[in-house]
């Protein structure tokens, strides 16, 4: 046997990183040379990935019943079937480790075993002609052409510029429940299309509220972007002064007239964000949002009742963390898919988000995010909570001592982990027993 570096447990952590992004041969062959100073050949990679066990779509180690409920699964909480086939299928890569071709009408048919996935197939697209065939119908294109005008978008890398916005499709105007909703915040890189932080926030029109979640941002990173772009809200006034302060003091020789800090614009043509804000609906906000006003349409939450005025503190403990996971969740498939090829761009396209995040080199862009000392960011923060108050009045959904009290409810009732499917029913119990108990 052939000795290699690295180890295999860090080599197959790797490998299995590098299939779950849907990379190719070649494309994982310049990553093991980048990442780990590896030169090796496309037929020494196939002996490496048989031997370390990578998974793959003609490795499959699953049968074709699993992989036909993992399909039905998966595709059941979309209750708008919005989502297609390469949606479905890098899902289950990505949250299942299935790894399932979705398309290939190339292939010739072949004669397979009954508990083996045939290795050509459309298996995922049969599935969902043969379960839900009317999604197909609803996903069709249509031939609305944009009216506002698209000019070309260039950066120079990765943290060029970041774009920021709120979310609203499921806040209390959107819901109308009452003055119960889940408003949303996040930051998208223009040049590498990565949405790098998106969270559920209880006010995204609060100056003191963005400022404090734009310092978790920036804490994330580890830095702050050459320039930022966002609405002209009020609500941005924060990020503008940290933002020119840091470049002031961080970045005193890159000239402010060439490169902006700042740039306020227009919802409509803040196109980085407002894109990425469509893909969300489309993938998991219009499920989301039918899944919040379940509660209204069946009239188990009734916001004119003052029983569940009184509860509102309950909808706030419970939807919130849904709603952020399902975010996480999302995010996570939209930095791993692979954005389709424009030939005419002249940043990049045909590429895996987070790979291009992580590589910019390859894609011949220059790293730009300017980092920041960790002491520095604190002493921002204290600054912050000096002017409008602590991090928690902003981002804290309900009282610790209701939070404490939801926990001892669930726990006493001995009812099962919340998940979006059981909330409602879950929240009728726990609404009864914050009255018996």
């Amino acid at each position: 046997m052939v000795t290699i570096d690295p180890p295999d447990n860090i080599l197959k952590e790797s490998l299995t990183t590098y299939a779950k992004r849907g990379l190719n041969r070649q494309q994982k062959i310049q990553r093991l040379k980048e990442d780990h100073g590896l030169a090796i050949s496309v037929a020494m990679l196939g002996k490496i990935e048989r031997r370390l066990d990578i998974p793959s779509v003609r490795r499959s180690a699953h049968a074709v019943e699993v992989i036909r409920q993992a399909i039905t699964d998966e595709v059941s909480k979309d209750l708008g079937q919005r989502n297609g086939p390469n949606y479905v299928q890098s899902k289950m890569r990505l949250t299942k480790d299935i790894f399932a071709p979705w398309y290939n009408n190339s292939a010739p048919r072949k004669q397979h075993k009954p508990t083996q996935l045939p290795l050509n197939s459309d298996i995922v697209r049969r599935v969902m002609h043969e379960e839900f065939p009317e999604g197909f119908e609803r996903r069709f294109p249509g031939k609305v052409k944009p009216t506002i005008p698209r000019g070309t978008l260039t950066a120079l890398g990765p943290f060029h510029e970041v774009s920021a916005d709120g979310h609203e499709k499921i806040d209390a105007k959107a819901l109308q429940m009452g003055d119960v909703g889940i408003p949303i915040y996040g930051y998208k890189d223009k040049w590498t299309s990565t949405g790098l932080f998106v969270t559920a926030i209880p006010n995204c029109r609060l100056a003191g509220a963005i400022g404090h979640l734009h310092l978790d941002f920036l804490e994330k990173i580890g830095g702050f972007p050459l320039q930022l772009t966002v609405d002209g809200g009020s609500e941005t006034g924060w990020i503008y002064v940290f933002q020119t302060a840091l470049r002031e003091a961080y970045a005193p020789n890159i000239d402010p007239n060439v490169y902006l800090p700042f740039v306020t614009v227009k919802s409509v043509h803040n196109t980085v964000i407002e894109g990425f804000w469509r893909w969300l609906r489309d993938k998991t906000g219009i499920s989301l949002k039918d899944y919040l006003v379940q509660g209204k349409k069946e009239r188990w939450f009734i916001p004119v009742v003052e029983l569940h005025r009184k509860v509102r503190n309950l909808f706030n403990w419970m939807f919130p963390p849904l709603v952020q996971r399902e975010l996480d969740d999302f995010c996570h498939w939209w930095n791993h898919h692979r954005i389709r090829p424009q030939p005419e761009k002249e940043m990049p396209s045909g590429h895996v988000p987070i790979d291009v995040l992580e590589h910019p080199t390859l894609y011949g862009g220059i790293n730009c995010l300017i980092p920041v000392p960790h002491d520095v960011l604190q002493e921002l923060r204290a600054f912050l909570t000096e002017e409008v108050g602590p991090r928690e009045i902003f981002m804290t959904w309900v009282p610790e001592e209701f939070a404490t009290k939801a926990e001892e409810v669930h726990e006493a009732l001995g009812l099962p982990p919340i998940t979006l499917e059981n909330a409602w029913g879950i929240f009728q119990r726990l609404s009864e027993g914050f009255e018996t108990m």
